[in-house]
């Protein structure tokens, strides 16, 4: 039996005349947490479409131990949750925080039944997880940047995944919020024994439970391996082509250069 939950080997993606990933060989096993780091432009967030789908390639694919194509099968796409970067929403968009949260039941009952007293339960359950239960009655677009990443963390949940893809979630958010939102992360993970590939360019902030750390630049993967050598001063600066240094205060790391 195979024990990888996601296997790529030798994943391209062109787009026109430009290679967005480069040969790219990356195995998971399932209830790891992945953390998929690298600058601006360096391939991480179309690594993630690949895995969900979005995102025509060349190699192989297999996802849950099957061969896949860039075209999933419903029982696919409902295993795999993504919580995209933090965008814009239109205040006067009328959603409410609760039913945006119990829209990651929509693909589970179908699009003609709607959600019963169990999603209904379900969907308070995981607003108090993340602290906004409180919020569930407000309109979508009215909340802050941190409230609205947090309804997207539990409506990912609520879709049951079992694996969790996230790209940039602490983008773009306060430090305190930063903080608060990885300790979420660590939290889900724990709970509910996901699979987690973790996109982001700030390895200052980074949930706990990561614990392996790819590194990509330029399409291609440079480094693939434990989380504190992945952060050394000598691999980032390879990374970033610039001299870094990291070192540790109070438990955190923290990056220098001149």
């Amino acid at each position: 039996m195979n024990k990888h939950i996601i296997e790529l080997n030798g994943i391209n993606v062109r787009k026109t005349k430009e290679l967005l990933l480069d040969n790219i060989n990356l195995s998971v096993s399932p209830n790891e947490f992945v953390g998929i780091i690298g600058p601006n432009g360096a391939g991480k967030t179309t690594l993630l479409n690949v895995v969900a789908g979005f995102e025509r390639f060349e190699g192989a694919l297999s996802l849950f131990g099957h061969r896949e194509s860039w075209r999933r099968s419903r029982e696919t796409r409902l295993r795999i949750g993504y919580v995209p970067q933090l965008f814009q929403i239109d205040p006067a968009f009328p959603i409410l925080a609760s039913e945006a949260v119990m829209t990651g039941a929509i693909g589970r009952l179908g699009l003609f039944r709607s959600p019963g007293r169990q999603e209904r339960e379900k969907t308070m359950q995981l607003m108090e997880l993340m602290r906004v239960a409180h919020l569930a009655d407000r309109p979508l677009g009215q909340l802050s940047g941190g409230e609205r990443q947090k309804v997207s963390l539990a409506r990912a949940i609520l879709q049951q995944p079992d694996i969790l893809l996230m790209d940039e979630p602490t983008a773009n958010l306060d430090i305190a919020v930063q903080k608060e939102v990885l300790n979420l992360i660590n939290e889900i993970h724990k709970r509910e024994n996901l699979t987690i590939l973790f996109v982001t360019h700030d390895f200052n902030m980074l949930p706990a439970a990561m614990r392996r750390t790819v590194l990509l630049n330029h399409g291609k993967k440079v480094f693939d391996g434990d989380i504190d050598t992945a952060l050394s001063g000598e691999t980032l600066s390879k990374l970033f082509q610039y001299p870094l240094e990291t070192f540790e205060r109070n438990g955190r790391r923290f990056v220098s250069y001149d």
